[in-house]
């Protein structure tokens, strides 16, 4: 049993730094709109040199996740493909930031390792954050909820994902938290 714990963790912790080493080349990827004055003057106090991007990125994920009330209230490992597509706009100056996000989940399949049930997947999150840089950066959280339906099985991954952002427009994406809710 902590043979196979320990597997899981490692496969967990596999899947989190491929998925982040994903992010982290997807986002560095953009778009960069140079004259966007309308969007610009949302600032607050912002000067006229304010830099605008805006970024769609689709990154792939596979995961498993052990749900406890599959396979008749068993549980069992469920494996998770598909992608999210995140679309971000990022505007800052050198003293302040505006940060709109909004990411949805692609074609997430499923399957029971043990069962053999088939699962789809939906789910997605948006907001916006305004800031100024603290120790030149600004770190926050967000929460993404990923709900999953089987023949005989309903659940939810819940994700923390922590967001920083940089005074040079970069902005870096990592999960924090994930559980695994029954319905």
């Amino acid at each position: 049993m902590q043979n196979a714990k320990q597997i899981s963790a490692l496969k967990f912790l596999t899947n989190s730094a491929f998925a982040l080493l994903a992010m982290m080349l997807l986002f560095s990827c953009s778009k960069n709109n140079v004259e966007v004055p309308d969007q610009a003057s949302n600032l607050a106090g912002q000067s006229p040199h304010a830099s605008s991007r805006t970024s769609i990125v689709a990154v792939p994920f596979e995961t498993s996740e052990f749900v406890p009330c599959a396979n008749g209230g068993a549980g069992e490992n469920v494996q998770l493909n598909g992608y999210t597509a995140f679309v971000y706009q990022i505007i800052w100056t050198d003293n302040n930031f505006s940060l709109s996000y909004h990411g949805n989940d692609h074609q997430v399949t499923g399957t029971g390792l043990t069962s053999g049930e088939s699962f789809v997947g939906s789910g997605g999150f948006q907001g916006t954050v305004m800031g100024s840089w603290v120790n030149n950066q600004w770190v926050g959280t967000t929460i993404q909820q990923l709900r999953i339906v089987g023949q005989n099985t309903v659940f939810k991954v819940n994700y923390k994902l922590q967001l920083v952002v940089t005074p040079d427009g970069t902005v870096t994406v990592s999960t924090r938290e994930r559980t695994v809710d029954c319905n």
